[in-house]
């Protein structure tokens, strides 16, 4: 066997030409994965076009921003500073418009904020979303957390739609994006407010704060975990999956592309190098 390898490779124009192979095979394969191939669809698409994402607010969207907004009312909660969660393509963005429309407050989005890092909610009457924000943030900078607790088929089947973002459908674990924020929305304190056909669950803040980080601090006690020195987020997974992790490469799929890479492998080991 060894002896046939070598003289694939030799055949090859030695190790150069047989790891050029296995990259054209690799990248093939890579570019065929549905959520790496919708993405490329939406660059080539995005070239074309200047057309602007969420440029009107769906009937779904409006409907459920009003009946957060009676939610406060009949609270008798006036809020400043709201937070939405949820995974990818759960509709965060979509929501967070509708309901700054609805309430006369402004949607920020912080896709391009270090969540890694404290970040200074500093504009009042604002609605802030982002994939991690509750799990690695103070809860109690708000006044009402939302957590779109949406089921992952269903989120991965609305970025595959939009295109935009479609290659975490193939690189990222949504199930542990999900149980991690699904944990951080349940270890805060107050009563969960569901929506009637939606899958938004509502949290106002209590009078001593939602207390979420003394919370998780006390469960992992109980487990006899010391976990004085780790942050939010890793204390979560410390919880969650029994080890502190965090960061985005934290929900990376370590073998996303495992059966792509062996097959490039094969292929291009035994093939001759694609022309």
């Amino acid at each position: 066997m060894i002896g046939t390898l070598l003289k694939s490779v030799l055949g090859k124009g030695g190790v150069a030409g047989i790891a050029t192979s296995i990259g054209v095979y690799f990248l093939s394969s890579v570019i065929a994965k549905r959520g790496v191939r919708a993405n490329l669809q939406f660059l080539i698409d995005s070239l074309f076009t200047d057309e602007t994402e969420n440029q009107f607010l769906s009937e779904k969207s409006m409907k459920e921003a009003k009946a957060i907004a009676e939610i406060f009312v009949k609270n008798r909660v006036l809020p400043e500073k709201i937070a939405v969660d949820g995974v990818p393509g759960s509709g965060k963005t979509t929501l967070a418009k509708a309901l700054a429309s609805e309430l006369g407050m402004e949607a920020v989005c912080l896709d391009h904020q270090d969540m890694d890092e404290p970040v200074a909610f500093s504009k009042n009457f604002a609605v802030y979303e982002h994939h991690r924000l509750l799990r690695t943030q103070n809860l109690d900078n708000f006044d009402a957390i939302i957590y779109l607790d949406q089921p992952v088929v269903l989120s991965k089947e609305n970025i595959l739609k939009r295109k935009r973002g479609a290659y975490l459908v193939d690189l990222m674990n949504f199930d542990l994006l999900k149980r991690i924020g699904e944990t951080a929305y349940s270890l805060a304190d107050g009563s969960s407010h569901s929506l009637k056909d939606s899958f938004a669950k509502v949290k106002l803040k209590p009078g001593k704060g939602f207390q979420d980080s003394e919370n998780l601090l006390q469960k992992l006690d109980e487990r006899g975990f010391d976990s004085a020195a780790l942050n939010k987020e890793e204390k979560l997974f410390l919880f969650v999956e029994g080890k502190p992790k965090n960061g985005f490469l934290a929900y990376v799929n370590p073998r996303a592309f495992e059966d792509e890479f062996l097959d490039a492998l094969i292929n291009g080991v035994m093939d001759k190098p694609a022309r």
